[in-house]
């Protein structure tokens, strides 16, 4: 049967004492019989005496070694219990387990480490599955509103009917995007799978000729500078990475402003650089502009998703790569994406590096 930790750990401070005293015990039996080497019977009589002391204080080390063990195992108890009485709606409680800087702190610590994570993650999950589902209850609302008015109202002609229809094709197009934005989101979260070298100059070019005709529309003038940039990932995820940033930087600009697009390599790391002009963002809003359905000013407003910045930040982590946002003085945003290079073998070919 295997014991408990306690009654193990009971059973190692207790022999140890044991073994000590049985020493200190046969040293002083020697040491009297060498003093008085003809006094068989009084060492026999000294020796029982001895068993017997010995077998009393072992008794008492037992009960002495099981409280300090309890004692000893009282912090992991205590981890214990809390692991067993926390769940998804009270991870805002902590051990904060005081005492001497041990393992056992150092334990308790981590474990605290541990929830204040957990936490951070469920409230961004809840809050994530309240903004996704107030996104996509709207335009349900709307194809139900236009179709209760075609079944309650007057006959509709031909021609409202074909409008209703119009409404109804756009509406469904825009939730239709809406889902394809939440899933390359809950994508971009996930690890690529396969890498392989990405020309990152080239894609961010094709993004900019996607958005031309929106940037036009507007009066954006686009400033590119796309030098030799190869990354080390997944060419759909940082396909999607450069369009909705491009696509970010048409949407929240000013008429007639501008847009800075830029690649380059930089050592072991390939930088894309974006930067638009724009209303002013205070440095506080910065770190909310990364959060789903977040906009500028705003949280659940306007006519774009709020998704944009939230799928290039999972894209980013996924690729082991970092992000920075800056709020220039005169307005605008300016976002810069790191991401590991494509390494070259001696032939000159350029591969993934499947370690970064």
């Amino acid at each position: 049967m295997k014991l408990p930790v306690r009654a193990r750990l009971a059973l190692l401070l207790m022999a140890m004492y044991v073994l000590t005293e049985v020493v200190l015990q046969l040293a002083l039996i020697v040491a009297v019989n060498i003093r008085h080497p003809s006094g068989p019977p009084s060492s026999v009589i000294l020796l029982v005496r001895y068993c017997a002391a010995l077998a009393i204080t072992a008794v008492i080390a037992c009960g002495l070694a099981w409280l300090a063990a309890g004692r000893m195992l009282r912090p992991l108890r205590q981890i214990t219990d809390t692991a067993r009485r926390i769940t998804g709606e009270d991870l805002h409680e902590r051990l904060a387990l005081g005492g001497p800087a041990d393992e056992l702190t150092e334990l308790a610590d981590t474990f605290d480490a541990m929830l204040a994570r957990l936490e951070a993650a469920f409230t961004g999950q809840q809050l994530f599955a309240a903004n996704a589902a107030h996104e996509l209850r709207t335009p349900l609302a709307v194809m139900r509103a236009e179709l209760d008015l075609l079944l309650t109202g007057p006959p509709p002609s031909p021609a409202e009917v074909r409008d209703a229809a119009t409404r109804l094709r756009r509406t469904v197009l825009a939730s239709e995007q809406m889902l394809e934005r939440l899933l390359t989101l809950t994508r971009g979260m996930l690890a690529p799978g396969e890498r392989e070298p990405v020309p990152l100059d080239q894609i961010t070019g094709q993004a900019l000729a996607a958005g031309a005709e929106a940037a036009r529309a507007r009066g954006l003038t686009i400033r590119p500078e796309l030098r030799q940039a190869r990354a080390c990932g997944d060419p759909s995820l940082l396909g999607e990475l450069a369009a909705n940033l491009i696509g970010n930087a048409v949407t929240y600009n000013c008429q007639g402003g501008w847009i800075a697009v830029g690649t380059r390599t930089d050592g072991d790391r390939v930088i894309l650089e974006i930067s638009n002009s724009g209303p002013q963002i205070a440095d506080a809003d910065l770190d909310g502009l990364l959060e789903p359905f977040r906009r500028v000013g705003q949280q659940r407003t306007g006519s774009s998703s709020g998704l944009g910045l939230s799928i290039v930040r999972a894209i980013v982590t996924a690729h082991g790569g970092e992000l920075g946002l800056q709020a220039p003085a005169d307005g605008g945003l300016a976002v810069l994406v790191s991401l590991p290079a494509a390494t070259a073998d001696r032939d000159g070919q350029v591969s993934a590096d499947p370690a970064r």
